[in-house]
């Protein structure tokens, strides 16, 4: 009787007539040892490794190959291995031609080579070349703008909402008034101890900067400065010339005006009214004298059109006058309804309540001041700066402070005659901004590159505004409005104009190229700085 085969020995003999098969058809021979796709295997194997070999070797080809090219005309050339910078260009900056034949033309820095350049669009032109290539083209002089930045910084690097910070404090902790240090910083500094409003006052002075060399004050309030012409005013407000923080002229600049720390005198001031106002002790009122009537307090005016006239004033205006013309003289509400008090005195936005108890005093030997410009909350028509007030100078500028060397005479030492403020960016960083006045206007033409070395280069565009911008590869970057008195604080460098660029390359200046940009130009380029 025939045994059963096991499941095993039936899938073996399964595979063994398979492979029989399989033999038979790729190889003719059912009875051979060899694996029926051992060759095609083997050969595909074989022909990837060709093909690895010889993509390899266009690779290594083309990689030591690189460089090998001609300079393209209107490009920047970056020589290989070196850090020797080149513009291919003709003299007067149009197409090569007989007689106007393109050269390489060596440049300092490459801000310069990029305002050589005709307009481009995208990224700039940019060859990098091995010096072989170089060795027949014929090269030009060395050309290029001294006192520019060596290469211009990114977009990426450019700060757009930081806060502007103009401050002051002491060079070192207990300097004498004249040693104070200015700063400009243009980062988001940490909070102050307190920001000045309508409920505080400060009191500065600047020391020799009076008009007869002595010391002169101001009074901060409601973020605005109040200038003290006459001491005596200091006396009138119970306050204390001792208690004054100094501070340099050119900070107390950044802060915003207001009126003369003053009251008006009129010519018939201290004469008694033409009409018989009287008190309610029954005297006849002189006009000038401060009045009291139901707790507010008014002056008497003569006007042109209504005769006497009662004009309402503050308890600072108040105290002002009452230095001069005694105190006040209680009148009756009647009185004044039925003469008129339709009447205004002194300038607006003049100091309101008396802070003579609530005048910053700070405790440390190094505080500092700041006047703070936020370009993210600026509204059309003004300009708004806030001052913070710092107990304690934060590290931001005493750290900063650490990098600034005076000479024997007190001045800062700077390559820089009369430098007297420094700029603080964080490295690697700057900005494009503009100047704006008090009243928010921009002023025209004044775009500057500030670079985190703290110099300012004003940008000069010819014809089509913002052109020299995209050169120095700054499209579509909105300038920061910055108020001109924080701007002129920066030292400044030379223009970035192309036509300054471009007119080295020619004998004759009139021949230097401008390139049209698709606006009427001008016979003289705009200047930025």
């Amino acid at each position: 009787m025939p045994q059963m085969r096991s499941r095993r020995e039936q899938v073996e003999a399964h595979k063994f007539i398979t492979s029989r098969m399989n033999q038979a058809l790729v190889l003719a021979n059912p009875d051979s040892i060899e694996r029926p796709l051992r060759r095609i295997g083997l050969s595909i194997f074989v022909s990837v490794m060709v093909l690895a070999l010889v993509f390899g070797g266009f690779a290594v080809a083309t990689l030591f190959g690189k460089g090998n090219d001609l300079p393209e005309f209107n490009h920047i050339i970056q020589v290989k291995g070196t850090s020797a910078i080149y513009v291919y260009t003709t003299a007067d900056g149009q197409q090569p031609s007989e007689g106007n034949e393109a050269k390489l033309w060596p440049v300092t820095n490459f801000t310069s080579a990029l305002l050589l350049l005709q307009p481009y669009e995208g990224d700039p032109p940019v060859q990098t070349l091995k010096a072989t290539s170089l060795k027949d083209i014929p090269r030009g002089f060395m050309v290029g703008i001294d006192d520019v930045p060596a290469q211009p910084p990114t977009k990426e690097e450019l700060l757009q909402d930081q806060d502007w910070n103009a401050c002051s404090m002491p060079r070192e902790a207990g300097s004498v008034d004249t040693h104070q240090l200015t700063q400009l910083v243009i980062e988001d500094m940490q909070a102050p101890t307190s920001w000045l409003g309508e409920d505080q006052w400060v009191l500065t002075k600047v020391a020799g900067g009076g008009a007869d060399g002595g010391d002169l004050f101001y009074l901060l309030w409601n973020d605005r400065k109040f200038r003290i012409d006459d001491l005596g005013v200091l006396n009138s407000l119970a306050l204390n010339a001792d208690e004054a923080i100094p501070v340099n002229a050119n900070f107390m600049e950044t802060i915003l005006p207001g009126s003369p720390l003053q009251v008006d005198i009129e010519p018939y001031f201290e004469s008694t009214s033409e009409e018989g106002v009287e008190s309610d002790e029954g005297a006849t009122i002189a006009y000038g004298q401060p009045l009291e009537v139901a707790g507010a307090f008014y002056v008497l005016l003569k006007t042109s059109d209504k005769g006497d006239e009662f004009a309402p004033i503050t308890e600072t205006q108040k105290d002002l006058l009452q230095s001069k013309y005694g105190t006040p003289v209680t009148v009756s509400p009647t009185v004044r309804d039925a003469t008129g008090a339709q009447a205004t005195y002194g300038p607006d936005g003049f100091l309101t309540d008396v802070l003579s108890e609530e005048v910053w005093r700070p405790e440390s030997e190094r505080p500092a001041l700041c006047a703070v410009y936020d370009p993210t909350s600026q509204e059309d028509g003004q300009t708004r700066i806030e001052v913070a007030l710092y107990d304690s100078a934060p590290s931001t500028l005493t750290e900063a402070a650490k990098a600034v060397e005076f000479t024997e005479a007190g001045d800062i030492h700077s390559s820089v005659p009369g430098l007297d403020a420094q700029t603080v960016l964080p490295p690697g960083r700057a900005v494009l901004a503009d100047s704006r006045t008090n009243e928010g206007a921009t002023i025209q033409s004044n775009t500057f590159l500030v670079d985190s070395l703290g110099f300012q280069f004003g940008i000069v565009d010819e014809g089509e505004t913002n052109r020299t911008q995209n050169l120095l590869g700054y499209q579509g970057v909105s300038a920061v409005s910055v108020p001109h008195t924080m701007i002129s604080m920066i030292p400044s460098g030379n223009d970035l104009s192309p036509w300054e660029a471009r007119k080295q390359l020619t004998i004759d200046d009139s021949e230097a190229p401008r390139f049209e940009t698709g606006e009427e130009e001008s016979a003289q380029p705009e200047s930025g700085g």
